[in-house]
């Protein structure tokens, strides 16, 4: 169970950190301390929570707490970020260098997780080779479904990916140079991953790259184990997938949208 260090001499016993406990692990009296029955998850709100810093995790596991934040974007910024988020599906022959993908990987950790279980782990494919390796198998999947005609091979139009895939064109995995997969031990842990790659498609305009949902890929990871043998999965179950890359067009409108569906219940 983690447990936490306290500088007394920085602590003005205000509460903060007992009142952003999620679990309630920290009581006060005169200074904060740990209940006997903490059930701490090494969320980190305590030590984020203090302002002056007197409070630290001791977890050997964890980094130390960033203190260089700052929340100055506008609404109308963060608003006319996101809504310029496209579905790339056209990539430039060009790779994303290992250094940029560190860094956009380093944004992506933060994503929430159910009880900061941080499960989510992550396969990427660099090369492109192996992109179109990758794709091959999950079209061998398709040619077996279509043979079977299984009930899923009548609702997705796997025969015309294959007629598309005979002329060249990869259907699947859009010519992208990588993909990115979360994977998780847990198989529980599926809508931490999916919280995670959208963290990740977020992100990437940012560097100026794209991505797209790796559906084909979903659906053969699903109903095919070669997929999961050519990752080297394991005992870890394929979450979700996005093709990444540099986008090989711009878009100069932001395209139509439903109008939102809310319901208020006062």
């Amino acid at each position: 169970m983690p447990e936490f260090n306290l500088n007394e001499s920085k602590c003005n016993s205000c509460g903060t950190c007992s009142s952003l406990c999620p679990t309630g692990s920290i009581q006060m009296n005169q200074y904060p301390h740990q209940s006997a029955d903490s059930s701490c998850i090494s969320c980190g709100h305590c030590e984020a929570g203090c302002e002056g810093g007197a409070m630290q995790i001791n977890n050997p596991n964890l980094e130390p707490p960033l203190t260089n934040i700052s929340s100055k974007i506008s609404p109308e910024e963060l608003g006319a970020y996101m809504r310029n988020r496209r579905s790339i599906r056209n990539y430039k022959n060009k790779l994303v260098s290992p250094d940029t993908i560190k860094e956009v990987m380093d944004i992506v950790r933060y994503a929430p997780t159910g009880m900061n279980s941080q499960p989510v782990k992550w396969v990427i494919l660099e090369n492109p080779s192996k992109v179109k390796e990758l794709s091959s198998i999950c079209m061998d999947w398709m040619k077996k479904e279509v043979e079977s005609n299984s009930p899923l091979s009548q609702y997705v139009p796997m025969e015309s990916l294959i007629t598309v895939w005979n002329t060249g064109i990869d259907p699947i995995l859009r010519g992208a140079p990588h993909v990115f997969i979360a994977t998780a031990s847990d198989s529980s842990a599926t809508v931490d991953g999916i919280i995670a790659l959208s963290h990740l498609e977020l992100a990437l305009p940012a560097f100026g790259l794209g991505a797209c949902w790796a559906g084909y890929l979903k659906m053969a990871a699903t109903g095919y184990e070669k997929v999961n043998e050519f990752l080297n999965l394991k005992d870890d179950s394929f979450i979700g997938a996005l093709m990444v890359g540099y986008p090989e067009s711009k878009y100069f409108r932001i395209p139509k949208r439903n109008k939102v569906d809310i319901r208020f219940l006062d």
